[in-house]
């Protein structure tokens, strides 16, 4: 679940109902909003405010968690969409210098998970790119939406892509690239420690550190090749599956 957009509706309503009346009142995850005793007035007060921050229209109806997980998809369609932009060139490992590096390889099956406007296409043989928030990709899914066989890949590539929402959230596309992964084959990562996007800061950034690249490896059997620090700030890693 998208942390920011729960923690700004949940303060929102703690704001909307903060008279002492309201006090047994429990704003959790499982809250229905709709059936909170609004007054017509209050209730427009609190779509406003969260329109105006999100820019993001909705009728606040169901459970805070149904909500958040609406808003969060809507709010990635768009920053993914319409205001995010590559920066390929920037990159000394995870732009166009990992071309030659996943080349070198001979590979004979590679999935770019999250690729965007697909700047690898046609400079790495037998590429598949899929992305939900592009039309570059050839296969418009979410990684857990990309049900193919198992071990159907020997690279794998994830720029940035396993990189929001809670620890649950990445371990969950984690593990099924994974999967997809052949025994021998490589798994290269780029990830953004927390830094908030300044055009999308309702973004939900998992923090990524090497203690967690670590622990992965540990869980999922793969052998941790490399780990350094690449431009903007971002962590490189490539794993072995073994």
């Amino acid at each position: 679940m998208n942390t920011k957009i729960f923690a700004l509706i949940t303060k929102n309503l703690n704001l909307a109902f903060n008279l002492p009346k309201y006090a047994d009142i429990v704003i959790d995850k499982n809250t229905v909003v709709n059936q909170l005793p609004w007054t017509p007035a209050r209730f427009a007060k609190f779509k406003d405010a969260m329109e105006a921050e999100l820019n993001i229209a909705s009728e606040y109806q169901g459970t805070i968690e149904s909500i958040v997980k609406d808003l969060d998809v809507r709010y990635s369609n768009r920053f993914f969409g319409e205001i995010w932009q590559p920066r390929t060139n920037d990159y000394n490992y995870t732009g166009w210098q990992l071309v030659e590096e996943i080349n070198k390889h001979d590979p004979k099956a590679v999935l770019d998970v999250g690729c965007g406007y697909h700047p690898f296409k046609n400079r790495i043989p037998n590429l598949i790119g899929i992305d939900p928030y592009n039309h570059a990709a050839e296969y418009q899914v979410d990684i857990l939406e990309y049900k193919v066989k198992p071990e159907s890949y020997d690279h794998i590539i994830a720029l940035g892509s396993i990189n929001f929402n809670s620890k649950e959230d990445i371990d969950d596309r984690f593990s099924h690239c994974v999967n997809l992964l052949q025994r021998g084959g490589r798994f290269y990562l780029r990830a953004n420690p927390g830094i908030t996007h300044k055009t999308g800061p309702y973004v939900d950034i998992f923090p990524w550190t090497f203690e967690v690249v670590n622990e992965f490896a540990e869980k999922y059997n793969l052998k941790l090749d490399t780990f350094q620090k690449d431009s903007n700030d971002r962590l490189f890693f490539v794993y072995t599956k073994l």
